[in-house]
């Protein structure tokens, strides 16, 4: 309702009792959709700032404006220097204007979603702020200024519309109005909205909540939070709480879906997860495998790519794939050493089940708690002790670190910090990649408890080496896989490079998010 005529008519003559008689020194803008004009009078100086976007359109009066160095622009420099004669709105209309001398006017348009500010000489046009809107161009001086009929005939041919009768009121008075009259008869109800617009003439201005939404209103209404006898006061003040709260929603929600999001992520990974080891349960184990080879080795002969026999388990038959240049004893002896992995990654895939479990349980209680905040100072509160991104863990920490299967991966930035992760950071049984035959960043698998990494997790992390490598546009990348412990540094050795004594080979594409 702020930038109804009623509104604009008290405010435009506050501006006049206040700047008539000064002069206009400077007109600028530093923001898009922003405009300040900057006036001085008596030795004091005095700014307005207009804000003209589609969402929201307003003007402040500020003593003071810090103007930026950069990106500030002086404009229309004729006018500056002339002295205001007189701030008036146009009837009925949401629009005012500023008279200065030489027959310039500066008018201030406030219309739904198409605001802008014009300047007029000897009634042309001859500035326009916002140029995108190219019917303002078309505008005439004389275009402004309404004198509508709002008799009982036209308000019974709109059917008791208040908006659309009293079209100069906006939704919000029209919305107040409505919610306080208790007649379907449409001359009572005509009679009670002209009483509603008397106090017009000489209001309080309240600023609160209407819908949920940031109102300043000359009309009282139940969710009102601070009253103003001036109507620059309250513009000022109205301003500054529109912002918060605009803020505020929009932190919110951000805030919200970024949980949403993560939520669904998570549980999207644990029912993966769970299929994964479904899967790995549901299917004859190595173990398994390897103790059939072994009460069947007299039916293999060495050479041979695959094998049907007897399985002893399940009372089937089970074909087996070997690998042909292996002998039957060692086929047997590298499904046992599989067997090994494959228990360590049942054990990790269950420890992942639980963490993601425990995951949901944490971001499901924080977008409870998030839902229920009700102030941006609560918000910030929130976000700076309860979320913890990997952005954050990765600012702390001079190298940029990824989470993976409950493993903790460690990657170089540069040619010094790759030294420095792999001389200073990295223990002997932590695992260490690096893509093979370009320069590239120094990746390690932290493992604290010494175990034998899955061979997803070390597929992962050689993605990241390829990823930040030289060779991250290829298809596919060779990286180095081996153990810090069979890495060092040779004597004199530029930085980021190293001799590693023994390696693995592993073909991956990069990192793809």
């Amino acid at each position: 309702m702020h930038n109804n005529y009623f509104f604009l008519k008290h405010l435009s003559s506050e501006f006049n009792t206040s700047l008539t008689g000064a002069i206009l020194e400077v007109c600028f803008s530093q923001e898009k959709d922003e405009l300040v004009l900057g006036f001085s009078k008596n030795q004091k100086e005095t700014f307005i700032k207009a804000t003209l976007r589609p969402d929201f359109s307003s003007v402040t009066i500020l003593e003071s404006f810090g103007r930026a160095r950069r990106n500030s622009v002086n404009l229309w420099e004729e006018i500056y220097g002339l002295e205001v004669l007189k701030i008036e709105v146009f009837e009925h209309e949401r629009a005012f204007y500023i008279q200065i001398q030489n027959n310039y006017k500066l008018v201030f348009k406030f219309f739904g979603n198409r605001p802008n500010l014009l300047v007029y000489k000897n009634e042309n046009q001859i500035y326009l702020f916002n140029n995108a809107l190219l019917t303002d161009k078309n505008l005439l001086l004389n275009d402004f200024g309404k004198k509508p009929d709002f008799g009982l005939n036209i308000f019974i041919q709109n059917h008791g519309n208040i908006r659309k009768t009293w079209f100069t009121l906006g939704k919000t008075a029209s919305d107040i109005i409505e919610n306080q009259l208790n007649t379907e008869d449409l001359s009572e109800k005509w009679k009670i909205v002209n009483q509603f617009i008397t106090q017009f003439e000489s209001p309080k201005f309240h600023i609160g909540f209407l819908d949920e939404k940031p109102v300043l209103s000359l009309l009282d209404f139940p969710g009102k939070l601070k009253t103003f006898d001036s109507a620059i006061a309250a513009i000022n003040d109205f301003y500054i709480f529109y912002q918060k709260e605009i803020t505020f929603f929009s932190e919110k929600e951000k805030l919200k879906k970024q949980l949403e999001k993560e939520i669904l992520k998570t549980k999207n990974y644990k029912e993966n997860t769970e299929n994964k080891l479904f899967a790995l349960l549901d299917g004859t184990s190595k173990e398994k495998i390897a103790n059939i080879l072994m009460a069947n080795l007299h039916q293999i002969n060495s050479g041979q790519e695959s094998v049907e026999l007897d399985d002893f388990y399940n009372q089937q038959k089970i074909t087996i794939k070997l690998k042909k240049d292996l002998s039957p004893q060692k086929n047997a002896e590298n499904f046992y050493r599989k067997s090994k992995n494959e228990k360590i990654e049942i054990e990790t895939i269950e420890s992942n089940i639980n963490a993601a479990e425990h995951k949901i349980e944490l971001l499901e209680n924080k977008l409870v708690t998030v839902e229920a905040v009700g102030t941006l100072k609560e918000l910030k509160n929130f976000q700076k002790v309860e979320i913890r991104t990997e952005t954050t863990k990765e600012q702390e920490s001079p190298f940029r670190i990824f989470n993976f299967e409950n493993w903790e991966i460690w990657v170089g930035k540069n040619a010094k910090n790759n030294d420095l992760l792999t001389q200073k950071h990295a223990q002997k049984e932590d695992y260490w990649l690096h893509a093979r035959d370009t320069p590239g960043s120094h990746v390690v698998i932290k493992n604290p408890n010494k175990k034998a990494i899955p061979e997803f997790v070390a597929e992962y992390a050689a993605s990241l080496a390829a990823f930040y490598s030289k060779r991250s546009n290829e298809t596919v990348v060779p990286v180095i896989f081996t153990q810090k412990k069979y890495v060092r540094k040779g004597k004199g050795m530029p930085a980021g490079q190293v001799i590693v004594d023994k390696e693995k080979v592993l073909i991956v594409a990069p990192y793809s998010g």
